[in-house]
């Protein structure tokens, strides 16, 4: 199985889904930054990855080293592994020079900030043009798009389950634009 997933760092969800997608063992996975800070953006100035004032902003470089360790031939997957564990799994504020040290440790040589942050923003380009709009989104082979949000990790014996219906709802039927699982709020039960 193939597929291309849009994700951020700070996304909780995306967390999740990597875990998830590590579970499955032989999935084939495309890891592609999109940056929440520069879709959720509400004015009308100039890309957040133009604005020299955010230009160590701790999510976006965490998001440009990826880019950058890819296109050293770094470990990427290693990089990732390591960057979700220490924004979500450990205590502590993370710098970019930590950043930048997790990507020395997974092959990268040297990070050049303007290489890095362009890729980025092609990436964010790139999936703001296929209708991405959060993270983690999913990019099946045949262009078919699925947002999904876990609020667990599935056991291992459910990965591959999950993985068949998520997939199956998201290309089976190109009439099925939307579905969301409605829960009653916990106060209500």
């Amino acid at each position: 199985m193939s597929v291309e997933v849009f994700f951020d760092y700070t996304c909780g969800f995306s967390n999740r889904a990597q875990h998830w997608l590590e579970a499955l063992g032989e999935a084939d996975v495309r890891w592609r930054p999109f940056s929440l800070l520069e879709q959720n953006r509400h004015d009308s100035g100039p890309p957040v990855f133009d604005q020299p004032e955010l230009s160590d902003n701790v999510s976006l470089v965490a998001l440009a080293v990826h880019e950058a360790v890819g296109a050293e031939g770094g470990d990427v997957d290693r990089y990732r592994r390591r960057m979700f564990a220490a924004w979500h799994e450990e205590p502590g504020r993370l710098s970019t020079q930590d950043m930048v040290g997790f990507g020395l440790a997974c092959g990268l040589h040297h990070f050049d900030h303007d290489m890095a942050f362009g890729a980025l923003a092609a990436d964010h380009a790139e999936g703001r043009e296929l209708g991405v709009f959060g993270t983690p989104t999913f990019v099946f082979g045949d262009g078919q798009l699925a947002f999904v949000k876990l609020d667990g990790v599935p056991a291992a014996d459910r990965a591959g389950s999950l993985w068949d219906s998520v997939r199956q709802l998201a290309t089976a039927e190109p009439a099925l634009r939307e579905w969301q699982r409605v829960t009653a709020p916990a106060a209500s039960r």
